[in-house]
């Protein structure tokens, strides 16, 4: 079992498309789970279509807004934000439209700065991340980055401690000191959830807790709380495009201030640490994550998180 055997449950979750910024007076072409999707934004909101014309099969993408309608570029068949045409530029108005004129539609929203997508009835909500819509908190983007490897292999190494020495050596780790921290994983229906005191490291010299919530399939809220009160949280959120390729979008939001010099470093060495891992990620085979646990060897502690996600995305693949 593979990360491929779970996409189509994973329809029936909402899933980052794309930068609520990216989408404004033409359309945005997309892929999700192996499904190429087209992204309008109408006088009513965000739409979201199966990116494939019912007449000839040109992208709707390829076309443009006008009013409350889409207009295939193609032949200039229109359609409203229900997938339904409503003109055939090369018939007359009188003419009926066949029922069969019409093209999937699916849910879309817009939260976090992001556009999300579910390709069927929801069986989860959008990941939480409060600190979002919190005054007291600031926030900045890494990201989109996009890697070819399968989104699950970048949840993954997000939560592994085990590799902090190794691939990011002297920022979030010191290979003289490479044994991770035990945790213990709480399972809850949609999530899991555990927490740990952390080492002081280069890039968080300062005393902290951090809290993990891994949401099925593919997102995680971290937060490293201070005991002054002082909190940096992260939100990190995976796009499955196919079982080999997937994007990357990740929030850091402080409720404290940092110096402009400060938070350019630290922004600096986001994107460098998402550089170290996307070399060992593209590399990784299979590129997708493999849901079987007898696949690769696991070892008792440091591997507990990795197990208890892979068991929880494999529940998915026997639906």
């Amino acid at each position: 079992m593979n990360e491929r055997d779970a996409f189509p449950a994973l329809r029936a979750y909402w899933h980052p498309v794309a930068r609520s910024a990216d989408l404004q007076d033409k359309p945005v072409a997309v892929s999700l789970l192996n499904e190429r999707l087209a992204l309008f934004r109408l006088p009513g909101g965000v739409t979201c279509l199966q990116d494939l014309c019912i007449h000839r099969g040109t992208p709707l993408s390829l076309g443009w807004m006008e009013g409350d309608r889409i207009v295939c570029a193609y032949h200039g068949w229109n359609y409203n934000s229900g997938g339904v045409c409503t003109r055939i530029p090369a018939i007359s108005p009188d003419r009926p439209i066949p029922d069969k004129a019409r093209v999937p539609a699916y849910q879309c929203e817009e939260r976090y700065g992001l556009i999300w997508v579910c390709l069927d009835q929801p069986h989860a909500p959008i990941p939480e991340c409060p600190e979002f819509d919190d005054r007291n908190y600031s926030h900045y983007l890494v990201g989109p980055v996009t890697w070819d490897c399968g989104a699950a292999r970048s949840i993954e190494n997000f939560v592994d401690q085990a590799h902090f020495p190794w691939v990011h050596e002297g920022i979030l780790g010191d290979r003289a000191n490479p044994e991770t921290i035990p945790v213990k994983v709480q399972r809850c229906p949609e999530e899991l959830r555990y927490s740990f005191v952390d080492r002081p490291n280069p890039m968080h010299p300062i005393p902290h807790r951090r809290v993990y919530r891994i949401y099925r399939p593919f997102a995680i809220h971290q937060r490293k709380e201070r005991e002054n009160g002082e909190v940096e949280a992260s939100f990190f959120v995976v796009t499955p495009h196919s079982s080999k390729r997937s994007t990357n979008y990740l929030y850091v939001l402080r409720n404290f201030a940092l110096s402009e010099c400060e938070l350019r470093e630290r922004y600096e060495l986001d994107v460098k640490i998402m550089l170290q891992d996307k070399i060992i990620l593209e590399n990784q085979r299979p590129e997708e994550l493999p849901l079987d646990l007898s696949d690769e060897l696991h070892i008792k502690g440091p591997d507990a998180v990795a197990v208890e996600y892979r068991r929880m995305l494999a529940e998915l693949g026997v639906v």
